[in-house]
């Protein structure tokens, strides 16, 4: 654990808070589902299209990769897309990170 030295003194500053948008908002929802399976499993994608058009498509979706022994990739994946949105959303706000 840190110092309470190592608190910014901005912290309790709510005016300097920023909501950061879902992953929806940023692109990451189905898009980016439908991005890895053309990139991983393009024959699959007409199979996936019918996966998102039933209730609970993320589990199956999720029961599909494990089954082909890919959803540790994708976790990977979507993780690694994930930082790279939310670094350009930092960048377009003006906010830096640090770390």
């Amino acid at each position: 654990m840190g110092d309470i030295d190592e608190i910014p003194e901005d912290a309790y500053d709510l005016d300097s808070w920023h909501d950061v948008p879902h992953k929806n908002e940023l692109g990451l929802g189905r898009d980016l589902v439908f991005t890895f399976v053309s990139q991983r499993l393009p024959a699959e994608l007409d199979r996936i299209e019918r996966i998102f058009r039933r209730r609970g498509a993320y589990s199956s979706y999720k029961a599909f990769l494990e089954e082909r022994g890919l959803l540790e990739e994708w976790y990977e994946y979507e993780d690694a897309r994930l930082q790279e949105a939310i670094l350009e959303w930092c960048r377009v706000e003006g906010i830096e990170v640090t770390g």
